[in-house]
């Protein structure tokens, strides 16, 4: 703690315990109910698989700070706030928020798979393989081994805290390499 600002707290009426209980340091820019709003909408986002990054987070703040006409300091030629002002929202919302590497997920997969849509496919495959009378040698196990359908590479993103499997969506689909 600076010695001034020491100092103005000793020069101060205040009583000891309201001294202690102020909270030091910069005050949020955008209000907390407004960054709740925000931290909503992020968890939103990753349940749905649309994770957002450190960039997309920053250029949110950006957004929702000149959109409520809130006075910032953030970068109107990147049009986005700044790398502390995240560390600082990072830390105001610990509890529900991290930065986590997200296991890759195709858009096929994630939209397709679900119970429907693979009791679907089994009743279709039964029916088939009924109609057609397959024998056991003309069955075959075919997989996608080797062929890549989602990208290698993708920026962590936030999630909500104590997720252990983290999803996200890839612009890579089948058939697109």
């Amino acid at each position: 703690m600076p010695r001034s600002t020491l100092c103005d707290y000793v020069r101060s009426n205040w009583d000891p315990f309201q001294a202690t209980q102020l909270k030091l340091g910069r005050k949020p820019i955008i209000p907390a109910a407004l960054e709740e709003k925000l931290v909503e909408y992020l968890v939103l986002i990753e349940q749905k698989y649309f994770g957002c990054t450190r960039d997309d987070v920053r250029r949110l703040a950006f957004q929702l700070a000149v959109q409520n006409k809130i006075p910032n300091p953030f970068s109107i030629a990147r049009e986005a706030a700044g790398k502390d002002w995240f560390k600082r929202f990072m830390k105001r919302h610990i509890d529900k928020l991290s930065l986590r590497q997200p296991t890759r997920t195709s858009t096929a997969r994630a939209t397709g798979f679900s119970k429907e849509q693979v009791a679907v496919f089994y009743d279709w495959y039964e029916k088939d393989l009924a109609a057609r009378d397959y024998p056991p040698s003309g069955i075959f196990t075919v997989d996608e081994t080797g062929l890549t359908v989602v990208q290698k590479k993708q920026p962590e993103i936030l999630a909500l805290k104590g997720k252990h499997q983290i999803g996200a969506l890839t612009a890579a689909e089948r058939c697109s390499l």
